[in-house]
């Protein structure tokens, strides 16, 4: 009787998770959306059950279309809950500081407005300041800095 009790638990709980899981084909078309700005296959997943924090590859869907410019996009996914200030295990950087050494303004406003915190720390406790000081971008430094991102860490030649 306790295993028959067990395997239905195991089946109950089960359930849910299989019924969100995305097949590769459904992955590949939903991270093109984020990439591409395609806000309407984003809702359409969302919709279905993803979780607007689900990642590929430890990058979130929020990452995706920040460090691809995609502000309609990025906009839907934080109106939805996604993390503003979740960071890539290995580079240590958020949606916001990948939208920031890229360039994307608008979408570094729009990160700053929800809630960014550009002090968080690259890999090799890099500033993102510094990191976008590098590429020679000194608008955006002047952005950051107005937001209140400090030139702090890591002040070697090489960090890593």
């Amino acid at each position: 009787m306790k295993f028959i009790k067990t395997l239905m638990m195991v089946i109950a709980l089960s359930i849910p998770f299989a019924s969100f899981a995305m097949e590769s084909d459904q992955q590949v078309e939903y991270t093109e959306a984020l990439r591409d700005g395609n806000v309407k296959v984003v809702k359409k997943y969302l919709d279905s059950g993803v979780d607007v924090n689900e990642k590929f590859f430890a990058w979130s869907a929020l990452q995706i279309a920040a460090n691809k410019n995609q502000l309609g996009v990025v906009k839907f996914l934080v109106e939805h809950g996604a993390e503003v200030n979740y960071t890539h295990p290995l580079t240590k950087m958020s949606a916001g500081e990948m939208a920031a050494f890229d360039g994307y303004t608008e979408v570094v406003k729009y990160l700053a407005s929800k809630g960014a915190d550009w002090n968080l720390k690259l890999r090799g406790d890099v500033s993102i300041v510094r990191a976008v000081r590098d590429t020679g971008n000194t608008k955006m430094v002047d952005l950051l800095i107005s937001f209140g991102a400090k030139d702090d860490g890591c002040k070697e030649e090489k960090c890593f």
